[in-house]
């Protein structure tokens, strides 16, 4: 687990520091008036790599259920997290949506919000295991190491699409974002807090944690690493959102925040409930 854990590392670093310099376009290549963006081309890396990893686990530890049916029950699970996390966007930003209808889909421009797609895959996911009469807490224990894995991949959407920073700042691992991209009020500065691969790696460094624990002898009962995710993402994302400059905010409150308290308590009471199981 620390050979993992330090090549992923090394890797976040060599590319973060051979890329942060670099104006990129966004904008892999277009076909009329469809975008291939590299947002999306992160997310597809991610659930394929996620998929592959899954797939060895199956073998590994003998999972009855078909591995083809399980793919297509994940199918249909990302295209509800999607959606979830498509109208965590939309809802707070109505007032600009409203009047752009056609960017309400067109999430390769970004506005995917993590809680959003969590909430919509796990309830996504539930009501497939209750459908198809698989065991959801064993098959969440399964998949969410590599969904925290998938996560520090897609957070390299927020990269090239020069978005999810933090605060102005002249520290040396500090990202340059283009003047068109930067946050009313901030126009004169160039360098930013490269919040979005801060997450990165503590979400990388959570898949390690997860990995571990998951296959460790601490692992006694089903739904203790999906509580753990919840717990741990739910402490990272509260720390993290005190360096984004655009979060969505209901009463002056970081909805994040709010959130992230919720999944804290969840991850907690997950982690007594799942201990105290036989």
């Amino acid at each position: 687990m620390i050979f993992i854990l330090i090549l992923g590392l090394i890797l976040e670093f060599v590319l973060y520091f051979s890329l942060k310099d670099l104006n990129i376009n966004p904008t892999i290549f277009k076909i009329g008036e469809l975008q291939v963006r590299y947002y999306g081309l992160m997310y597809i890396i991610a659930i394929g790599l996620a998929l592959f990893l899954l797939k060895r686990d199956f073998e590994k530890f003998k999972i009855n259920i078909n591995y083809k049916e399980f793919e297509d029950a994940a199918f249909w699970t990302i295209i509800i997290a999607i959606i979830g996390a498509r109208i965590y966007h939309v809802i707070p930003n109505w007032n600009y949506y409203s009047k752009n209808p056609f960017e309400i889909i067109a999430i390769w421009h970004g506005g995917l919000a993590i809680y959003g797609g969590i909430i919509g895959g796990l309830i996504g996911g539930y009501i497939i295991c209750k459908i198809k009469n698989w065991d959801f807490l064993k098959l969440s224990d399964m998949v969410m190491p590599y969904l925290a894995l998938g996560q520090a991949i897609g957070r390299w959407g927020n990269f090239f699409n020069k978005e999810a920073y933090g605060p102005p700042t002249d520290l040396p691992w500090a990202i340059y974002i283009p003047y068109e991209n930067r946050i009313k009020g901030f126009e004169n500065y160039e360098y930013f807090h490269p919040t979005f691969w801060y997450e990165s790696i503590l979400n990388y460094i959570n898949f390690v944690v997860l990995l571990y624990f998951r296959n460790s002898k601490f692992y006694k009962s089903n739904g203790q690493i999906l509580s753990l995710y919840i717990l741990n993402y739910g402490i990272i994302r509260f720390f993290i959102e005190f360096q984004r400059f655009d979060t969505d905010r209901f009463l002056g409150i970081r909805i994040a925040h709010i959130f992230s308290i919720i999944a804290i308590i969840i991850g907690i009471l997950g982690l007594i409930i799942s201990s105290r199981r036989k």
